[in-house]
């Protein structure tokens, strides 16, 4: 089903960039509107817990929760990207494209092991490649989003 109203760019490179486990990013096709639930509020809905059960900022969510199980039009698309992306390989990817050879081997080294993402920040800080690597991050991130909106026949609003 096409998306009868784009969806937001920034919308979803934000939801892809937060990653949370246990959570499910849908976009409401009609809308353009793009949200998260939680593994919890999928599953009251799907056991059809009463909404006075839960406090009253989770009462919305369980309700989107329960139009995506009822829906028959195809309307909720899942967007749980989680799968497709891996920030590790996103860093070894960069390392590898990095120009200064002494640059790229000491951050080979960084991210090895426990503590990786903290030491590869730190470093990229210390080297001053910060700025490149988030301008990179976000120029796979958006590649990413825009390849999975034409195979899922999604209009994009930059």
């Amino acid at each position: 089903m096409k998306a009868k109203k784009p969806v937001k760019l920034i919308d979803l490179v934000g939801e892809i960039e937060m990653q949370i486990d246990d959570t499910f990013t849908y976009i409401n096709s009609a809308t353009g509107e793009v949200f998260m639930l939680t593994r919890e509020e999928i599953g009251a809905a799907e056991d059809e817990k009463p909404l006075e059960k839960f406090p009253e900022w989770q009462r919305e969510n369980i309700a989107k929760a329960i139009q995506i199980l009822e829906d028959e039009d195809g309307i909720y698309i899942d967007f749980t990207l989680r799968n497709d992306f891996n920030e590790y390989e996103l860093m070894e990817d960069f390392i590898g494209a990095l120009e200064d050879e002494k640059i790229r081997e000491k951050l080979f080294v960084d991210i090895q092991g426990r503590g990786a993402f903290r030491r590869f920040k730190d470093n990229i800080i210390e080297h001053g490649v910060d700025k490149q690597w988030y301008d990179y991050k976000e120029r796979k991130i958006k590649e990413l989003v825009i390849e999975w909106c034409k195979g899922h026949d999604i209009e994009i609003q930059h």
